[in-house]
């Protein structure tokens, strides 16, 4: 099993006792009700897990990124859909907080970055559109300069957290010049005119996790809203999700984790055939199976980490860590819905929310198709 500092192994013990004592217990109603707790997520803040990343100066912790993953690893083990929330909640804040220009960082360091990192606030990333999800060359959402103020026409779609009462803006990723494929990255405040949130999505799973679509009219926002180098703003989203698909990765190994054991514990106490059904081989095989899935997805994600800490190519092991993890752990979630039986198709038993909490994972932040693409490509397959 991978060996972590003293300090990351502190954080790790805070980040279990509060999903054990202050998510665990909601988890089930907020799942069943679709409910954002904006409480909990101040507790979030409150804790410092949500700026542990960001300079000591605004606010955060400025920790490594292994504590993070590991963080998010245990609020997913209990509610997958609060780690997302969680993972999403600096999309626009940390690139203001990290790469904004002075004027930036004036603008909107009191009113969006520092509220962010304690929990009060939130922002989004808006990529994805109907007709452009892995095939990011399609990105249709236009932004015009007209004078000074950029003129922003189009669609997102399946963007979390922009219909939260508490979210301050979108980072949306828009078409700048079509010839030369130049994409710009601009911040839209909520709230500007134009700018409209579609209703909740219905989905199989995350119920408590926000999830819309946008639409943009005519916005107009001043150019300085646009972030990052000119024409780049696709480029550094592409190399964003590098990163991001590590932290999508973390939260399936918490889940993983978590039915395992949840597994474990039943297939011991479940008599059938007048002994406990861990005694039967073909439970076994499973167990096994699942515990032997959640080891390598450890070692595959630590690793990922330590390479992008390093500052070493990482690209295609986050890929291959994204793909292999969260593939693992569906597997995972559907072996512990088998051993639970009739009960494991039930809402009140955890694996089944896990269940269907765990499919968006194969899917977010680039497919498991795509991820082979991607490694082919880093290995000069590709031609």
């Amino acid at each position: 099993m991978t060996e972590y500092t003293e300090e990351q192994e502190s954080i790790r013990r805070v980040a279990r006792e509060f999903a054990r004592k202050e998510v665990a217990p909601g988890a089930e109603e907020r799942d069943r009700t679709g409910q954002f707790d904006y409480k909990l997520y101040r507790r979030c803040g409150e804790l410092g897990f949500i700026g542990m990343l960001m300079p000591k100066e605004y606010g955060g912790s400025e920790a490594d990124l292994l504590s993070w993953w590991l963080v998010l690893e245990e609020i997913a083990r209990v509610d997958m859909s609060l780690s997302w929330a969680m993972m999403s909640a600096l999309s626009a804040a940390g690139p203001i907080a990290t790469g904004g220009t002075p004027q930036q960082k004036a603008l909107w360091m009191d009113s969006v970055v520092k509220p962010a990192l304690r929990g009060e606030a939130t922002t989004c990333m808006g990529l994805t559109e109907p007709d452009a999800g892995s095939d990011n060359s399609r990105i249709r959402t236009r932004a015009v300069l007209d004078g000074d103020h950029w003129v922003i026409n189009g669609q997102k779609t399946f963007i979390t957290g922009a219909g939260l009462e508490i979210c301050r803006g979108v980072l949306a990723v828009c078409l700048s010049d079509r010839e030369r494929r130049q994409y710009e990255q601009i911040f839209i405040p909520t709230g500007t005119p134009g700018y409209r949130i579609g209703p909740p999505l219905r989905k199989m799973g995350l119920h408590a996790s926000d999830t819309r679509e946008l639409f943009f009219d005519d916005v107009r926002v001043p150019a300085y809203h646009r972030l990052g180098t000119e024409g780049q703003g696709l480029a550094g989203m592409l190399h964003a999700l590098g990163m991001g698909r590590i932290q999508i990765a973390s939260t399936c190994l918490g889940l993983a984790e978590e039915c395992l054991d949840l597994a474990t514990a039943y297939a011991k106490q479940r008599v059938a055939f007048g002994k406990p059904i861990a005694r039967f081989q073909y439970v076994q095989g499973m167990l096994t199976e699942m515990a032997l899935n959640v080891h390598l997805s450890r070692l595959i994600r630590d690793d990922s980490a330590r390479l992008f800490m390093a500052g070493k190519p990482f690209f295609k092991e986050a890929s291959m860590c994204k793909w292999f993890v969260t593939e693992a752990a569906k597997k995972v979630a559907d072996d512990a819905v088998q051993i639970f039986g009739g009960m494991g198709f039930m809402d009140e038993c955890p694996v089944s929310r896990y269940y269907r909490d765990i499919r968006a994972a194969t899917i977010g932040e680039g497919t498991t198709q795509i991820q082979r693409h991607v490694i082919a490509r880093e290995m000069g397959l590709l031609g």
